[in-house]
């Protein structure tokens, strides 16, 4: 569950701690007081694109967090612990939003990226925005309610698993089998890369260490010069070397240590260093002997890296490279001249991968078929609850033969309606009107949230649209759901905000010139008051607050 929202810099929000609670929290207040601007802040930490409008004036950086509870959310400590980022039975991700629109985004301290937020809040918050019935006439948006309904997304996994192995199969035996019958003349071409490269002498070349070779022997003449001046200036110059002169040192020291003691740990150390730097200096002249400036050696380097550059050139690589690509030619040369033995046996892996695919395709329909069955029922006694008595939904799913696979099976998911007798059932979008689609989109998000498995549900204005009786039931609905999880509310509707455990209040206020978002935690008292206000407007009677009361106190 989400236990805490913090906000720095936000549009209206200066900084906001707001601590949540397990159950159905409720939020409202005056139209345009912010309570917008929270489901802002929850999206941009699950991975929505920021924008620096969003900034408040003269903030420099805009700071999100949620932290999370996920003791009882075994897909998101699975998923954390395969990534690297699980830490104990918290969840902590952060978004930091910089004026220049750069932004950054962490999980428990370490910086992900958005596709990666993006994935993580799949296993721990589903938001219901209020034009969700805008979506349902989706047809990608109807597959998804469905599939998300399933008992298990295994068979929707292994569908298209077996979707994979078709495709790369396919694939190959596209390569296999495009240019010419036979691919004489691509294997014409392959030898002949192989043999430039081969006589070239490519496998026994390093690029790298040809070019550090290359720089070596370019300034020879420097390094001798260098080398040889240091050796002098180290040893063999018997008047001013730095040996003579720390062997000159070393004797004045014994010397001391003949008279005090307490010299002889100095002594050791420079008699040390002038052995040092006489083994130094014989190591160095070793090296510099061995050094040759060689004109053949360097012409001989400028010909290898010409050739290198020149075949690089023609492959359209990097010089480094040239030894993984006469590999990679190698390795296509040998499966063209198998072509026909690869051939024989691809067409049959073929065959065996469309027959497992449509038996992954068979059982993902079967397993569609009924779930929508279940949904359709529980959908259609929903919408009788919420004022459409003679509501009808149907999911329909039909199995459609394809040539070939296809990503996520070969079914046709349509949702079907009708809200009059007699009538029969449409697509969804012929049939309803705005205000009935807005109730048909609430049952469909009441019935599915209460299917899947994610721990808090965020409803956004779902009920736009309803009053009366009918407000009153999507209020118990929301709050049945509400009893193994965690549901946020925002709300216009009295009937609604009277269900909610925790009812939290949002207000603005001027200050500084500048206007500031606050949220409150309502007590019973501040409760009644506030669905009052939500019933009867500015001016509040006895009554009013009698019913109101008599709201609160009925749901708790």
């Amino acid at each position: 569950m989400l236990r805490s929202i913090n906000i720095k810099g936000l549009a209206v929000v200066e900084q906001l701690n707001l601590e949540l609670e397990q159950g159905m929290t409720t939020l409202t207040g005056e139209t345009g007081a912010g309570k917008s601007i929270l489901l802002t802040a929850m999206k941009l930490c699950l991975g929505e694109r920021a924008d620096a409008n969003l900034l408040r004036h003269g903030a420099d950086k805009a700071d999100i967090s949620l932290d999370f509870d996920i003791s009882q959310t075994p897909d998101a400590k699975s998923w954390l612990s395969l990534n690297e980022l699980a830490e104990d039975s918290d969840c902590l991700i952060r978004r930091t939003i910089n004026a220049d629109g750069r932004s950054k985004a962490f999980i428990n301290g370490h910086v992900v990226n958005l596709k990666t937020l993006q994935q993580l809040s799949q296993h721990l918050i589903s938001i219901h925005g209020q034009h969700a019935h805008l979506d349902l006439l989706q047809p990608e948006k109807q597959y998804q309610l469905l599939d998300t309904s399933l008992p298990s997304q295994t068979a929707i996994v292994d569908c298209n698993e077996r979707y994979n192995d078709w495709k790369k199969l396919n694939h190959e035996l596209v390569s296999l089998t495009g240019g010419n019958d036979d691919n004489d003349s691509e294997k014409q071409l392959l030898k002949y890369q192989i043999n430039e490269l081969e006589q070239a002498d490519i496998l026994h070349l390093n690029y790298d260490e040809l070019v550090q070779e290359h720089t070596t022997a370019a300034n020879m003449s420097k390094i001798i010069e260098i080398a040889e001046k240091q050796i002098c200036a180290l040893y063999e110059d018997e008047n001013r070397a730095i040996h003579s002169q720390l062997s000159s040192v070393s004797q004045e020291l014994e010397e001391l240590t003949h008279l005090s003691d307490k010299f002889s740990s100095v002594s050791e150390q420079i008699k040390e260093a002038a052995i040092q730097i006489q083994e130094a200096s014989r190591d160095l002249r070793h090296i510099t002997d061995q050094q040759n400036d060689d004109p053949e050696q360097m012409a001989q380097l400028d010909r290898q890296l010409s050739t290198m550059h020149s075949l690089a050139r023609k492959l359209h690589i990097e010089p480094h490279l040239l030894t993984e690509k006469h590999n990679e030619l190698v390795s296509r040369l040998e499966l063209l001249d198998n072509r026909n033995e690869r051939l024989n046996a691809i067409q049959q892996e073929i065959t065996n991968a469309i027959d497992e695919y449509e038996e992954a395709a068979k059982e993902l329909h079967a397993q569609r078929v009924e779930t929508a069955k279940e949904l359709s029922n529980k959908i259609t006694s929903t919408l009788k609850t919420l004022g459409l008595p003679d509501g009808y939904l149907e999911i329909q799913v039909g199995y459609s033969v394809q040539e070939n696979p296809k990503k996520n099976g070969l079914d046709d998911v349509s949702f079907l309606v009708t809200t009059n007798p007699g009538m029969p059932a449409l697509p969804i979008g012929k049939v309803a009107s705005g205000g009935e689609l807005s109730r048909i989109s609430l049952a469909i998000q009441v019935v599915t949230s209460q299917n899947n498995t994610i721990p808090t549900l965020v409803f956004d204005e779902v009920d736009a649209g309803i009053g009366g009786g009918v407000a009153e039931t999507v209020g118990m609905c929301l709050r049945s759901i509400a009893l193994n999880r965690q549901v946020l509310c925002v709300t216009h509707l009295p009937q609604v905000a009277s269900q909610g455990h925790q009812h939290l209040f949002v207000s603005k206020n001027k200050s500084d010139e500048q206007t500031k978002t606050q949220i409150t935690t309502l007590n019973k008292t501040d409760r009644v008051n506030e669905v009052a206000r939500m019933l009867g407007g500015i001016d509040i009677s006895e009554t009013t607050l009698a019913h109101a009361k008599e709201m609160v106190e009925k749901a708790i």
